[in-house]
């Protein structure tokens, strides 16, 4: 339902990316979803014949020691990875950074999601060194997310030039967990635009 909702809104490709199995506030999932989901993405795939495109992705959970959590053989079936903190906030500065650079420097991390941690309104986000991150991410090819969604808004625009200097790409996500929130994307292509992002640096806005 999702990407057929997402092709019918104009795109040509959607990125399944649900949560891992730390989260299982979020029903994070198991390796016999994993199994079921692919086999599902590979039958639509084969239905929409080029046309539209799921690719297979994972939100996975950084860890306390910054390695994700499924093992690389198990990482190395999606086709992207999500590499996102959601535990342990009250880390000191030093190590919540190495933590996340560690992640960072895992070849199967495709993106690093809401780097701060930030929810507006709700709670700031986590001690992190945002500079050293984003070195980080221009050396290993990650891309840093905007995360469209109004209360994330995150990475800030405020650093969008400073990560465009660096020579960071950027991936625009709706952090969508229904269809009404694919609606999202168009917040953080606003904020892509406030901070002077060019698609040819957005991973997602590529062919």
């Amino acid at each position: 339902a999702m990407a057929e909702a997402t092709r019918k809104r104009g795109f040509e490709y959607y990125g399944v990316a649900d949560h891992s199995q730390s989260a299982h506030y979020a029903g994070g999932l198991s390796l016999q979803e994993i199994a079921e989901q692919h086999r599902e993405a590979d039958r639509l795939n084969k239905a929409y014949n080029g046309k539209f495109r799921i690719l297979k992705g994972i939100e996975a959970d950084i860890l306390a020691d910054g390695s994700l959590d499924y093992p690389i053989h198990i990482l190395e079936q999606f086709d992207f990875v999500v590499a996102s903190v959601h535990s342990l906030f009250k880390l000191p500065k030093k190590e919540q950074t190495e933590r996340i650079i560690e992640a960072i420097g895992n070849p199967r991390t495709t993106i690093l999601g809401h780097m701060t941690g930030r929810q507006l309104l709700r709670r700031p986000g986590y001690d992190l060194d945002v500079d050293k991150a984003l070195k980080a991410c221009a050396k290993h090819g990650v891309a840093v997310e905007i995360n469209a969604h109004p209360w994330r808004l995150d990475l800030d625009w405020r650093w969008h030039q400073k990560a465009l200097d660096q020579g960071c790409i950027f991936s625009i996500n709706p952090d969508a967990h229904s269809i009404r929130e694919l609606d999202h994307m168009h917040w953080g292509v606003e904020m892509a635009r406030k901070g002077g992002v060019p698609a040819k640096r957005v991973l997602n806005a590529m062919r």
